[in-house]
């Protein structure tokens, strides 16, 4: 099976999408993506891809076609014309490009939604059956900006929307709830719609009983920014009435690091939460047995709109790790942890609800034995890499079957 790959992002930028293609490759497909240029990292694009260069390359089996892109930078104006810049030239190269003996094409969808426009336009121009796989729910992700219905932006995206997962074959989603939304704000057919959640890596734990002491430690481990709700975390340790000894500790950096930062400061916190910056997986692999619970945050619906009910791709990873999940949120992650029963869940932003799962599990941590075992089943049944890759396998064999919808 031959398969096209659309995505903003890519190697050598740390996105899953990368790791998706690799995988399908193994199994005997050739796979060609097209995407930008790597600028995610660091802001600012290596001097290894200016002036033209390297916009072709083979990684692991993946042929990697690059359109140029204006960089991330910082701030809002920036970041709207790097969204930009990659519609405008992923769409031109679409158009003009001769793509031969492609089967079937994939859109790997988080934001913004524009990045699905070189696969509809690939889609229309070679005939071909798409997938698209919605990571980032649209239009409602534009409320985390403050932008919502009556402003003139968001009815034109939403008129977007509706175009965009209209021209799927099939729309792949990674959180259940994302299929009502889909049907009812975007009017895409149910029909089309199938959840297929993110894998994750199982971690490469040996020990995930350590020997309990009397120090808690907690962590949160990922991005720092509007969406996560960190400040929900840090409001809930200042209202903790446990006097036993823990401490938080955040791995990770993003848009509200140094807001958090202060925050913390301000509530007179440094002593309880510990910010460690940004570290690889393979230091998180030696950092979780440590851990004795796993903190999971997100802003609730009335704050950011239908992108509260996302699954944090975070969460695989922490079920992986087998210890307890405590979480403040909503949605799909919600119905996991209860249904796994790997954990505590209060509703999204409720920082009193929080410190009280919080203060419960330092105070009574035999409650919680079960629920890392609990959080690695669930994951071996759902999460695992080979399970689902084998899923989307099929999806796309299935697909590449039939002639693209007109």
């Amino acid at each position: 099976m031959r398969i096209l790959v659309t995505s903003q992002n890519y190697w050598p930028d740390n996105f899953l999408i990368t790791e998706i293609a690799e995988e399908l490759v193994k199994k005997g497909h050739q796979v060609t993506v097209l995407t930008g240029l790597p600028d995610y990292s660091t802001n600012k694009i290596p001097k290894k891809y200016k002036f033209g260069r390297n916009r072709h390359e083979k990684h692991n089996g993946v042929e990697i076609i690059r359109v140029p892109i204006i960089a991330r930078h910082h701030g809002f104006i920036f970041r709207v014309l790097n969204y930009l810049s990659f519609f405008i030239s992923s769409s031109i190269y679409a158009r003009v490009h001769r793509f031969k003996n492609i089967d079937v094409i994939y859109s790997w969808q988080t934001a913004p939604v524009l990045m699905i426009n070189p696969a509809i336009i690939l889609k229309k121009k070679l005939k071909k059956p798409l997938m698209i796989y919605v990571l980032d729910i649209w239009p409602d992700q534009m409320k985390v900006w403050n932008i919502y219905e009556n402003n003139l932006l968001y009815k034109l995206i939403h008129r977007y929307c509706k175009k965009a997962y209209g021209s799927g074959d099939i729309v792949g989603v990674t959180s259940l709830p994302f299929i009502e939304y889909l049907k009812n704000i975007c009017e895409v057919d149910e029909k089309k719609m199938i959840y297929l959640p993110q894998h994750s890596a199982k971690l490469e734990i040996k020990d995930t009983n350590h020997i309990e002491n009397s120090l808690v430690n907690f962590i949160f481990a990922g991005n720092i920014g509007q969406q996560q709700n960190v400040e929900c975390l840090i409001k809930a340790i200042s209202l903790m009435k446990t006097k036993k000894n823990f401490v938080v500790n955040i791995y990770g950096d993003g848009t509200s690091l140094e807001k958090c930062k202060k925050y913390t400061k301000d509530l007179k916190m440094e002593n309880r939460i510990i910010f460690h910056g940004r570290v690889n997986k393979e230091k998180l692999n030696n950092i979780y047995p440590k851990m004795d619970a796993f903190l999971l945050t997100l802003r609730p619906e009335k704050e950011i709109g239908f992108v509260a009910n996302t699954i944090p791709a975070k969460l695989q990873g922490y079920m992986s790790g087998g210890k307890p999940i405590l979480a403040s949120i909503d949605g799909g992650a919600k119905q996991i942890i209860n249904e796994s029963k790997c954990g505590a869940v209060v509703p999204a932003g409720d920082a009193i609800g929080y410190a009280t799962i919080l203060d419960d599990f330092v105070e009574n941590r035999d409650k919680y034995k079960l629920c890392g075992k609990n959080a690695i089943d669930y994951f071996n049944k759902n999460f695992e890499k080979k399970i689902v890759m084998d899923k989307l396998e099929n999806i796309l064999i299935e697909l590449s079957k039939k002639e693209g919808m007109k």
